[in-house]
């Protein structure tokens, strides 16, 4: 997959919203918090995603996340919640769903979803916003010793599974 024609919701150096590569087949994804990849370069994460993705039969992508923070380590997370940034994420995965059936959507924030209390309830709030477009959720390989969906990063080449979203918000 060539990174080309990448639409970019934020700015390059406080937030992204979204990263998206248009596609017949889009895959969905929930990370962490955004690192540094923009509309002309990826980084890293962005790099594993779209492999992953063309691994699994996709030919685009959209990257989201929990937070919309960027940081190149997510231990610099705010301390407390931003609930404009937060908001401004929901509005934009809002946007970002609006007319999408049956999504595919990989989960990949690994075990630093523990780093700030907020993640979780982040996560809690954009699966209530995805939930009635009927996607499938999914993981890569084995979820990780602590029972999270590994990040890419971590992942070793696998295929996706199903993940079941209910039994882990419990």
């Amino acid at each position: 997959m060539e990174y080309k024609n990448i639409k970019m919701v934020g700015d390059t150096e406080t937030v992204r919203y979204l990263l998206k590569k248009e596609g017949k087949r889009i895959l969905y994804v929930i990370g962490i918090n955004p690192s540094t990849a923009n509309e002309e370069k990826p980084d890293r994460t962005i790099g594993r995603v779209m492999r992953f993705a063309e691994d699994n039969g996709f030919d685009g992508f959209a990257m989201i996340n929990l937070y919309p923070q960027r940081s190149t380590r997510p231990y610099n997370l705010h301390r407390e919640l931003c609930v404009e940034m937060h908001r401004n994420n929901l509005l934009a995965i809002e946007e970002l769903f609006y007319d999408v059936q049956s999504p595919t959507v990989l989960l990949a924030f690994g075990n630093n979803i523990r780093i700030r209390r907020y993640l979780k309830d982040c996560f809690r709030d954009i699966v209530s916003i995805i939930q009635q477009y009927s996607p499938q959720w999914k993981q890569i390989g084995n979820l990780t010793g602590l029972g999270n969906p590994r990040h890419p990063l971590y992942a070793r080449k696998e295929s996706l599974r199903d993940f079941d979203v209910q039994q882990y918000l419990k």
